[in-house]
């Protein structure tokens, strides 16, 4: 039997004793962690100073999120260049995103990475995903698996590790470490990543996270061909539906250099004229001993599956759509660009499916279950069940899917449960979708509409929240139904659009607020926005600018103050008005949403503070020169 030497390689981490605050976990990998400090720099400086070379630095911004200056982040780029070894990376990381540099190439380069969730980095460094949950509060395994079933998860478990000639020697010589050993006796070059993970829970009963660990431990001790880099590169590819070369392919998985492809490149060429006399890249590949023909054969799967998956011209009918269902099912992963949302829930239906559906859209994820057939449980951000449904159909034009077989996800709780049929949500979906697009053209701007309460809002709701109400479709308002419209109106203030009504009202889908907006219409509680702030505060400062010359810049500043605290006083409503040194006044808006006022409210203000204001210049001023200014002004303006 063949046997390696693996004396020389290190399965314990390196330790740092020189008392700063920083851990380090059991690993071949060299990790350090910092909490962003005034003496962050003074820190890096002494692992230079130590020649020191690390695997990765994470720098712990739970406590100030992610405000570093422009200037920081050039100087953290420099350390990295200076500590980080080939493939190496520096994370800063908080609870609810991450970013990173990566040493990715052969030049030194950097890469730079933003992640809507630490889980977007563990994919790609299992091995720093363990000690970051090692090391940093508050920050733990149970968070990120809840996103295994995105795009990335899904490329990641679907991959399949194949030894590489060292690593064949190590599986059969048995001389790795205990958990290594158990893995690459797993790995036959055809085994899935996600059949491995199964294999090592039921047989070891070690986590998937762990398991993952221990993959890409033995990934770096070179066992396997380079798997974790290609993950964020295949994603990235599919979503953005690029198609790419297998020479950039190489590049980017970390088995071949830049200087090597071109080397590859150059002997293509040589070997003769024209596109049909070149040797194929992958072959010279082999035949350099880059890869192995099982591990060019996985390559090509994948730039097969991933890397030109979206071939549907841009005139495709529904028609073509559907039965381009058919050739992606196989794969359980497609695009909403080739599918419908109604569509894909009915084909899966109608094959008497059980799994897990998810839908990836930026950062918006929609989980759905399947039951021999049957949709059982749904979720999407805030939205469950029949609710979750509805959104998908009625908003979603656009995202990857993923259909994962008899899976299932923890997060699906007895409050994510449908009520109902598939077929009778699917209809009544379609109903009020054709409501809610004829309701909205009957807006004078559509979706970009602004409404706002009536000035006696409070006063007609409270004498009418206790009796029964109907929607305009006829249907009762339920108790729940009226709690979520008294937080509804208040996003409606006169200001904000519909639009972004629908966006901030995270409680209810689009259609559910139009339903409940075309509700308060229609029973007078709300009025389309005719008025503007515009003519009355242009109509006010073209007075101020008037009388100031005659007053004098200072003591026409004075009376400005002076008559908006006669009127308003130290009330918010002061707050939403400003005198800059020039005499300019102005409107904070931002500060008018906040007070929740609506703009009746402010126009009226807005008149209060400009009579009082006039009544005060009358007594600096000739009564008929402030009057002549007044009325000219108003009659220009007017027209």
């Amino acid at each position: 039997m063949s046997s390696i030497d693996l004396s020389n390689l290190n399965f314990s981490s390196n330790s740092d004793n020189d008392g700063n605050e920083n851990h380090s976990v059991v690993s071949a990998f060299a990790f350090q962690t910092y909490t962003y400090k005034d003496n962050i720099f003074f820190n890096l400086d002494k692992l230079i100073e130590q020649g020191k070379s690390l695997d990765g630095i994470v720098i712990d911004l739970l406590n100030v999120g992610f405000s570093i200056t422009m200037e920081e982040m050039v100087k953290f780029s420099i350390y990295a260049k200076k500590l980080l070894k080939q493939q190496g990376v520096l994370l800063f990381v908080k609870y609810d995103g991450a970013v990173t540099f990566s040493k990715d190439e052969a030049s030194g380069a950097l890469n730079f990475n933003a992640y809507d969730s630490p889980s977007g980095i563990f994919t790609r460094y299992p091995m720093l995903a363990n000690h970051v949950c090692a090391t940093v509060k508050n920050i733990d395994r149970r968070r990120w698996h809840a996103g295994s079933t995105s795009l990335a998860n899904h490329i990641l478990f679907n991959s399949i590790p194949v030894l590489t000639s060292k690593g064949s020697i190590a599986k059969s010589s048995f001389g790795l470490p205990t958990q290594l050993n158990w893995i690459i006796q797993l790995i036959d070059n055809y085994s899935t990543v996600e059949s491995i993970i199964a294999q090592m829970e039921k047989n070891q009963r070690i986590e998937s996270d762990e398991v993952l660990r221990l993959i890409q431990e033995i990934e770096s001790l070179g066992l396997i061909f380079p798997m974790f880099k290609r993950v964020q590169f295949l994603s990235g590819c599919y979503r953005n539906r690029k198609a790419f070369r297998l020479g950039r392919y190489l590049v980017a998985s970390g088995i071949l250099s830049e200087g090597q492809l071109q080397e590859l490149l150059e002997k293509q060429e040589e070997e003769g004229w024209g596109k049909a006399q070149k040797t194929f890249l992958g072959v010279l590949a082999v035949r350099a001993g880059f890869i192995s023909t099982r591990e060019l054969e996985v390559l090509l799967e994948d730039q097969y599956l991933y890397g030109g998956y979206n071939k549907v011209s841009d005139n495709a009918s529904g028609n073509n759509k559907l039965s381009s269902f058919e050739a992606m099912k196989d794969s359980m992963m497609g695009s909403l660009n080739a599918i419908e949302p109604s569509s894909l829930l009915q084909s899966l239906s109608t094959a008497g499916k059980s799994g897990m559906l998810t839908v990836e859209n930026l950062n918006n994820i929609i989980l759905i279950k399947f039951s021999n057939g049957k949709v059982t449980h749904a979720k999407y951000a805030n939205f469950k069940s029949n609710d979750a449904i509805v959104q998908f159909l009625m908003s979603w034009s656009e995202g990857i899917f993923i259909f994962k077989d008899k899976a299932d996800n923890k997060e699906l709780d007895a409050s994510c449960k449908l009520e109902g049929q598939l077929d009778k949500l699917l209809l009544d979906c379609a109903v009020l979708k054709d409501e809610g697009q004829k309701f909205i053209s009957e807006l004078p701007a559509g979706l970009k509409t602004v409404l706002e309460r009536v000035w006696n809002f409070n006063e007609i709701w409270t004498s009418q929240r206790n009796k029964t109400m109907f929607y305009v479709d006829g249907s009762k308002i339920p108790e729940l139904d009226k709690e979520k419209i008294e937080n509804l109106i208040k996003l409606i203030d006169g200001f904000t659009t519909i639009e972004e009504v629908i966006k901030k009202f995270n409680e209810w889908s689009e259609f559910k607020i139009l339903k409940a907006i075309q509700f308060l219409l229609f029973n007078k509680l709300l009025n389309i926005q005719q008025a503007s702030l515009y003519q009355p505060l242009s109509i006010f400062q073209s007075i101020v600018v008037e009388l100031k010359e005659i007053i004098g810049v200072k003591d026409n500043k004075a009376i400005l103050e002076a008559s908006l605290y006669y009127v308003h006083g130290d009330s918010p409503v002061s707050q939403c008005f400003y005198v800059d040194t020039e005499n300019r006044i102005s409107i904070n808006l931002s500060h008018v949403k906040s007070a929740n006022l609506a703009m009746t409210h402010v126009l009226v203000d807005l008149r209060k503070w400009l009579e009082a204001y006039i009544a005060y210049c009358r007594r600096h001023v000739d009564e008929t020169i402030v009057d002549r200014i007044v009325n000219q002004t108003i009659k220009t303006k007017a027209i």
